[in-house]
């Protein structure tokens, strides 16, 4: 076969592109720290590393999904104790009332300082998470009780919520109707209003066998929901440290499949500019000088 000038000076070229594009692949993976970048470079790495990243972002939504159901939790936790250390000393001042002994000025002082406790409780019920009513069940952006005491969530919201991470459901949710109603539909604040009722017309019975009853019922009520809540909480802590320990894993996979050896990656570079520096010098004596070039000195 003749080798023709064009021919050496083509193949010439051709290497030294060759040389410089597989330099280029070099300087790509040091600025970027990976491997592989791009399908054609490793199909099967970068379809591996794909479904890594897939479920990285899966385990990140879960975890959001985690820490939205502990931070509802934790207000939970903290309001449940609240409202059971009021309910505690509204039974106190109905056990005071209930007294036959009491003066018109003492229950009236009595009935005073239940009128505040209400108020206290309407707030405690419209206690919210960002823009979300903790109490308000499936209606969380509607007040649960608005300034009378009057119960605004529909009865078809009075559900629990849930959410779904690693195949755990983790059900949450304490509704308005669960710890300020009674089982015959009655609200706390309408026992309040019968017991300020009852101290202003000096009516110890009805003080004592219905109100001080209603108000024991949602004493017991609150404390079941507080244990309740506790292993919510259990639950979340341990799915929340799942999905750590899988987070953690699967990064340590994905840099073992994706990143790159930094070490090898100069070394090669390094090579490969030596052999690029060597293909120039070599291309200078092989290929031919033409016209132009004497022309031009």
């Amino acid at each position: 076969m003749r080798i023709t000038n064009n021919m050496i000076n083509e193949r010439t070229l051709f290497n030294i592109q060759q040389s410089l594009y597989r330099i280029a692949r070099m300087h790509d993976k040091l600025s970027s720290g990976k491997e592989v970048q791009y399908p054609s470079d490793d199909a099967v790495i970068a379809t591996r590393a794909s479904n890594i990243s897939s479920r990285l972002r899966e385990l990140e939504q879960f975890k959001r999904n985690v820490d939205h159901v502990n931070n509802f939790v934790q207000s939970y936790d903290t309001t449940l104790q609240e409202l059971s250390n009021v309910y505690h000393r509204i039974r106190e001042l109905m056990v005071r009332g209930a007294n036959g002994t009491n003066t018109v000025d003492e229950r009236n002082s009595i009935a005073a300082e239940l009128k505040a406790l209400k108020e206290h409780l309407i707030e405690i019920a419209n206690t919210r998470v960002g823009d979300e009513y903790i109490f308000g069940g499936a209606r969380s952006e509607l007040r649960p009780v608005d300034e009378n005491g009057n119960i605004q969530t529909p009865i078809e919201a009075n559900v629990r919520r849930r959410i779904n991470a690693l195949g755990y459901t983790i059900t949450y949710g304490v509704t308005v109707y669960d710890v300020f109603t009674l089982e015959n539909g009655k609200t706390v604040f309408s026992t309040i209003d019968d017991a300020i009722s009852a101290l202003y017309e000096g009516n110890e019975r009805k003080l004592s066998e219905i109100s001080l009853k209603e108000i024991g019922v949602l004493e017991r009520s609150v404390m079941e929901h507080f244990a309740s809540v506790g292993a919510t909480s259990r639950m979340a802590e341990m799915v929340a440290s799942r999905i750590e320990d899988l987070k953690l894993f699967n990064t340590e996979y994905l840099s073992k499949e994706q990143d790159a050896d930094l070490t090898k990656v100069l070394t090669q570079l390094s090579m490969q500019q030596a052999v690029l520096e060597a293909s120039l010098k070599s291309a200078a004596m092989a290929i031919q000088k033409s016209l132009v070039d004497f022309v031009g000195g």
